[in-house]
């Protein structure tokens, strides 16, 4: 089989370099950490902004319905006299903080994988990023389960019991952040490997 002059096969992508790998994984768990810590500090608002929207809409219903009830009456007065106006910067500054978090997280993870000579920093960053969110979600789903039937088998309030949860609390919170490391290291690795820059093979005449 001949091979006609000038032919040049396609380019080849070797695997990824020590250097590169040990920057996709430093990347990828401190950049996903900080977006996570971003991401749930901006939550906080949101969320509280609409948990009050919904019990305002609730108890206006409870109101029309139930104006007679003293008790209902009374409760509702107390939540009118309620004053958000003194939480509304506190929280803004939680949310203005978090985007900050957020967009640091971004940069820091770029900035890593270039320092690294890993190929295309800031694509590697976005679509890391959007698989280490997806994951994370699929994995909060999973571990959601047990949790709930943790939590539907709990005693009473003795001491033994409050200390169990506690515990299962501060455990949770370390696996979780654990899982959290993991997903950024093999989400920014992954997209590192599969955006990893060809080398030309040599010229075949």
């Amino acid at each position: 089989m001949s091979v006609q002059a000038g032919y040049q096969p396609p380019p080849v992508r070797p695997p990824l370099s020590p250097r590169e790998k040990s920057g996709a994984r430093l990347a990828g768990i401190v950049g996903f950490l900080l977006l996570s810590l971003g991401f749930g500090l901006l939550a906080i608002p949101l969320s509280l902004l609409a948990l009050g929207a919904l019990f305002a809409t609730v108890l206006g219903f409870i109101g029309r319905v139930s104006r007679d009830d003293r008790g209902i009456d009374q409760f509702i007065r107390g939540f009118e006299q309620f004053n958000p106006t003194a939480w509304i910067l506190p929280l803004v500054i939680v949310a203005i903080v978090g985007l900050v978090i957020m967009a640091a997280a971004l940069f820091v993870s770029a900035g890593i994988l270039r320092s690294h000579d890993i190929a295309r920093p800031w694509a590697v960053t976005w679509a890391g990023a959007g698989i280490a969110i997806v994951g994370s979600w699929l994995l909060s789903g999973l571990t959601a389960v047990p949790a709930g039937l943790f939590g539907s088998f709990r005693g009473d309030d003795s001491a033994a019991t409050v200390g169990i949860g506690i515990a299962v609390a501060v455990v949770s919170f370390l696996v979780g952040l654990l899982a959290t490391a993991v997903i950024g290291w093999l989400s920014w690795w992954w997209m590192a490997h599969a955006l990893r820059r060809p080398v030309a093979p040599a010229l075949v005449v």
